[in-house]
């Protein structure tokens, strides 16, 4: 299931230096407003709730969804 992301409530944070929103849910990237780029974090395998990659779409183990100003540099395989 994926919700609005106009709608959702958000925790400030910070991803690799850069000041972004945070929530626990998938957001729908259609409802991202332009000029704002959208990554889901997966968690780790054992459901620790540690955060271990991100990318622009994760299937399995989702742990939520970070919205940034800027979009963030990924490696060529396009997952940090």
């Amino acid at each position: 299931m994926t919700f609005n992301a106009m709608t959702e409530h958000y925790e400030e944070i910070t991803v690799c230096g850069r000041p972004a929103l945070f929530t626990g849910i998938r957001i729908r990237r259609d409802t991202v407003p332009d000029g704002l780029y959208a990554y889901d974090v997966r968690h780790d395998d054992e459901c620790r709730g540690i955060p271990c990659e991100i990318a622009p779409f994760v299937m399995v183990n989702h742990w939520g969804t970070i919205i940034l100003a800027e979009p963030l540099e990924l490696p060529d395989d396009g997952r940090r």
